[in-house]
């Protein structure tokens, strides 16, 4: 089989908003304000992309593996010998490219494309197409991981062999016009009674050094705290689904509102969906969220927190990449609860 779809993807119109940041002497001589940062209206060009379908073998080459592990692979196989699964006249993607312990990596990297090409395959066989799922042996069985691929559905095939098949390929995929039409299934265990106005903190890496301040302030405002980490999945996309306001330390847990069906729904107003509020790091700002939410129907807006000299020596005057794994990038930061307040304002979240 050789295949390729082209399907056109929508641009997007991504409307202005703004960044507040933590308050500096350099916006006042004679008292520390918050600095508010205009971020202009983006246009999302649109483009063409493509489903490509080929009859051949998925490896372990782009596999994303720890040297350790690649070492391990390359004994085994030199006394075993290299062994290939056949799938044939199966549909097949291989996921074994990217990490698997981020679900922030698994919607967007590997659902995304698998979702999107299932759809354009599906129409144009007529008929419901089923995609397998390659991903390593290692990948614990019962875990976060396999979680997330049971609500999707996914069929899924584990192994560090080669598999032979029907090899799907979506080289795009930042689809952000069309991207949300893809995340509107139903899925075991979801809830239509979740709160509606939530705070999401987070823990280790890029979390809040002053995190019960934050969680007062939010509180005192009518926010529900919760701790993705602590919930069930299907908790998680219930809450997801359904919610109207979120300040949420941005992480892994704000790649679950790409489920948000708020502005989505019937005869719903023009930027009547999703208002969010990411709490961001003053050295590792991510901006997939804002192109997200203005997807969604809904209005975005970011709070950055006290840049550190070890930051600032790291972004401005270091020559190193950033790395979000490695200090100062992945350290806990401080924000301003006075800050998060404009941007409550800003949306009408007060």
């Amino acid at each position: 089989m050789d295949i390729t779809l082209k399907h056109k993807v929508p641009g997007l119109e991504v409307a202005s908003s703004m960044m507040y940041c933590f308050p500096t002497g350099a916006m006042d001589v004679w008292r520390p304000a918050a600095e508010p940062v205009i971020m202009p209206a983006q246009y999302l060009e649109p483009f063409e992309g493509e489903v490509r379908v080929n009859s051949g073998i998925a490896t372990t080459k782009s596999a994303a593996l720890s040297r350790k592990r690649r070492a391990q692979l390359f004994v085994s196989r030199a006394i075993k010998g290299e062994k290939t699964l056949d799938y044939s006249g199966k549909f097949i993607f291989d996921a074994r490219f990217d990490v698997f312990t981020n679900i922030g990596h698994i919607l967007e990297n590997v659902a995304t494309r698998v979702l999107l090409a299932k759809k354009f395959l599906s129409e144009h066989f007529q008929k419901d197409i089923e995609i397998h799922v390659v991903l390593g042996s290692r990948v614990p069985k019962y875990s976060m991981t396999m979680e997330v691929y049971r609500l999707l559905g996914f069929p899924l095939i584990f192994t560090d062999d080669n598999v032979r098949g029907e090899i799907v390929t979506c080289p795009e995929h930042r689809v952000f016009s069309i991207r949300p039409q893809f995340f509107g299934f139903d899925f075991p265990g979801y809830k239509e009674e979740t709160p509606e106005r939530i705070f999401i903190p987070r823990r280790g890496s890029r979390s809040l050094i002053n995190n019960d301040e934050v969680t007062k302030f939010m509180e005192e405002r009518g926010f529900k705290t919760l701790y993705f980490e602590d919930l069930a999945l299907d908790d998680e996309w219930s809450i997801a689904r359904n919610a109207k306001e979120v300040v949420v330390v941005h992480g892994a847990a704000s790649s679950n509102f790409i489920l948000n069906r708020v502005g989505l729904r019937d005869n719903a107003e023009p930027g009547s969906g999703l208002k969010l509020i990411e709490l961001m790091s003053p050295s590792w700002n991510f901006y997939e969220n804002r192109y997200m939410t203005n997807a969604l129907n809904g209005k975005w807006c970011c709070v950055r927190g006290q840049i550190t000299p070890q930051m600032l020596e790291a972004l401005d005057f270091a020559k190193i990449t950033p790395d979000a794994r490695k200090s100062p990038f992945k350290d806990p930061f401080k924000v301003d609860c006075g800050t998060i307040q404009m941007a409550l304002d800003y949306l009408g979240m007060g």
